[in-house]
C-alpha cells in the first residue's frame, strides 16, 4: 500500500489520511547561502500537516484501485484498514513510517511530528558559483583539435525525417 500512497503523493502534490492529516508537496526555489558562497537546487519538500482530514475524494480511490488491479470497494476497503492500522501504531509505537515519504513520531504531548525521508535531490551537491566550471561536449570527449561538427550529423538526420515523411504521405 504504501508504495501506490507515495505514487499519489508524487503525482498529485497531496495525500489525505482521514482522522490524521495531509502530506503536501511544495516546491522550495534555488537558493544562495552568502555564508559559504554556495547555490542550492531548488528541490521538492514534503510537509504534514496534522489534522482531521475528510475521506479521499472519488480520484484518490480510482487511481488505487487502478493501481491495485482491484475494483473501487475493495481498494477503499483495503485503504481505510491501512489508515486505521497506521493510525493505531502512530498512537501505540509512537512511530510510523511511509515508504518514500518519511516518518510521524507523536510527541508525548499527542502533536505529530514528521521527518522525511532522504530524496534523491539530496544526492545534488550545492554549487560554488565562483568556481563552476563551463564544460562543452568537446571538453567532455577526446579532443582532436578539430572544430566539434554534431551539427552537419543533426542536419542529416533531420533531412532524412523530411524524405521519409514525403515519401510516406506521397
Amino acid at each position: 500500500m504504501d508504495q501506490h500512497l507515495y505514487k499519489y503523493l508524487v503525482l498529485h502534490k497531496h495525500l489525505c489520511i482521514p482522522q490524521l492529516g495531509s502530506f503536501i508537496i511544495q516546491n522550495e526555489p534555488a537558493h544562495f547561502d552568502e555564508a559559504s558562497g554556495l547555490l542550492y537546487p531548488p528541490k521538492p519538500v514534503i510537509s504534514f500537516s496534522e489534522g482531521n482530514v475528510p475521506v479521499s475524494e472519488k480520484l484518490f480511490f480510482d487511481f488505487l484501485s487502478n493501481e491495485m488491479g482491484t475494483d473501487e470497494l475493495a481498494a477503499i476497503k483495503q485503504f481505510h484498514d491501512f489508515s486505521y492500522r497506521f493510525r493505531n501504531d502512530l498512537q501505540e509505537n509512537k512511530l510510523v513510517v511511509l515508504k518514500g515519504a518519511g516518518t510521524l513520531s507523536r510527541e508525548e504531548d499527542g502533536t505529530i511530528l514528521f521527518s522525511t525521508a532522504n530524496e534523491i535531490t539530496e544526492l545534488l551537491p550545492p554549487v560554488d558559483p565562483g568556481n563552476a566550471v563551463m564544460m562543452t561536449v568537446s571538453e567532455e570527449t577526446e579532443d582532436t583539435g578539430k572544430p566539434d561538427q554534431w551539427w552537419i550529423y543533426a542536419i542529416v538526420l533531420v533531412m532524412l525525417g523530411i524524405g521519409a515523411l514525403l515519401y510516406y504521405y506521397m
